[in-house]
């Protein structure tokens, strides 16, 4: 099983917040596939089975964004459905070994949760 520090999970979380909270259009197909398929594999390495939904929801995600016409209303559910997934991953969030980077690892997971909740809502997945 792959343990990621929660402080390298902290940076990386926050990271992906910053992209997201300029707005989904300012991020790349190809960059926003890549990310996906980055934190599907290290969610997968983990071997955890509370965030197998996650992994779950990253390749439906990947799925839906990959050949021809992108379904919006497809993505929004999903997007929702993993902001829903990643906040409630925050709750789980294991004791860090160096300082408080818990309290960082599980705000940031909250807001990304909340942010791919609302980008879903926009895309017409449904409320957020």
């Amino acid at each position: 099983m792959d343990t990621i520090p929660n402080e390298t999970e902290a940076v990386e979380v926050a990271a992906v917040v910053d992209i997201l909270e300029r707005g989904l259009t300012e991020i790349p197909l190809s960059k926003a596939i890549n990310k996906i398929d980055d934190w599907k594999r290290k969610i997968e390495a983990t071997e955890r089975q509370d965030l197998l939904p996650i992994a779950a929801a990253l390749g439906e995600l990947h799925q839906s964004l990959v050949g021809d016409g992108i379904d919006a209303v497809r993505v929004g559910s999903i997007l929702i459905s993993l902001g829903e997934k990643t906040e409630i991953s925050a709750d789980n969030v294991a004791p860090a070994t160096l300082g408080d980077t818990t309290d960082d690892l599980v705000k940031n997971l909250k807001r990304l949760g909340s942010l791919l909740r609302h980008a879903g809502g926009a895309l017409g997945g449904a409320k957020a």
